[in-house]
């Protein structure tokens, strides 16, 4: 008994050495989250306008371009860096679509280009502009005949590509024609990245592995995590805990003519997620930790199993050692009458 508290007291502080490079070597826990959800609003902030390109058809646009303001539209938007794009359905009611420039309040801002499907002139969008499914743009009996392509009135996959938020800030309806604001229901899927120590070694390989699943409250809004300090730390310490790391949503939203709001399928590598929920002020964090990695990560429990059998057969060859010195010192010693 003394000698195993003996071995424990002295493993103490090559455990803490191991944890600290560890954690030198690596800068953070690398992540990737699915989230499922049916939601009434999503938003995203635009990093690439071509991967964020919208499809529309048989929608009415509102800018502030004459060529284009209350005309059906059929064709590819193309939103300008930075921009702000929303998607929203409330109920079973039409899709809608704004999209946001940065200087939406200075005259003539462009909020991204029209291409339509006839190949005609490309023609900018001009200030905060809105696009929403209107039944009367579907086109008639003889226009069908004539394209073909038009024959579906449901709305294309929307493009997720930037840093989105999905639903919003929990609220009373203020008219009879309310904002889509409500996360209805979803389901977020939390995996990490192991650990890669030396290429091939062991088939210990960067894969990813499942760490917990968990369901979005009713009425939360989810986004990627915000520090709220104002002075900022130094940019090798910004990099280090991920606070200024820019990670990308990507996905989809869908609408379902059998299902209310909008189907939203889409994933982030951000390190941190932040959950607000009703009645609360400050988020729930969600993140993997460094105490998941050191339980969960596989490669590392490969390597655990290693230096286990490891320490196994050297305990093994001591014994053996051990044993035949004992036999030799018995033979050598002098017999006694």
């Amino acid at each position: 008994m003394h000698h195993l508290a003996l071995i424990l007291i002295l493993s103490l502080p090559t455990i803490v050495l191991v944890f600290f490079v560890f954690d030198t070597i690596s800068s953070r826990v690398q992540s990737v989250s699915q989230v499922s959800a049916l939601t009434e609003r999503l938003e995203f902030a635009v990093t690439q306008p071509r991967l964020a390109a919208i499809p529309v058809r048989q929608m009415r646009i509102a800018t502030g371009e004459p060529a284009l303001d209350g005309k059906c539209i059929n064709g590819l938007i193309l939103p300008v860096l930075n921009a702000t794009v929303v998607y929203g359905r409330v109920g079973y009611g039409p899709l809608s679509i704004q999209i946001v420039p940065q200087d939406a309040d200075q005259p003539n801002t462009i909020a991204g280009d029209f291409e339509p499907d006839d190949n005609s002139k490309t023609l900018a969008l001009k200030g905060s502009t809105y696009i929403q499914t209107d039944a009367s743009c579907v086109p008639g009996p003889a226009q069908k005949r004539e394209s073909p392509a038009l024959h579906s009135d449901i709305p294309l996959p929307l493009p997720i590509w930037g840093k989105a938020r999905i639903g919003s800030e929990f609220k009373g309806i203020k008219s009879s024609d309310p904002d889509p604001t409500l996360l209805l229901s979803g389901q977020i899927t939390v995996s990490a990245r192991a650990v890669e120590f030396l290429p091939g070694f062991l088939d210990l390989r960067p894969t990813l592995y499942p760490v917990t699943v968990l369901s979005l409250p009713v009425g939360s809004r989810l986004e990627a995590y915000t520090p709220p300090q104002t002075n900022k730390p130094p940019l090798d310490e910004q990099k280090k805990d991920g606070a200024e790391f820019v990670a990308n949503w990507w996905g989809m939203a869908y609408l379902d003519r059998e299902k209310p709001a909008l189907n939203v399928e889409l994933a982030t590598d951000a390190p941190k997620l932040a959950l607000y929920r009703p009645n609360r002020h400050d988020p729930e964090i969600i993140e993997i930790t460094r105490l998941n990695q050191l339980f969960e990560d596989p490669n590392l429990i490969k390597a655990y199993k290693m230096l286990g059998v490891l320490g196994i057969l050297i305990a093994l060859c001591r014994w053996i050692l051990n044993a035949f010195q004992f036999t030799w010192h018995t033979e050598k010693e002098p017999h006694t009458k």
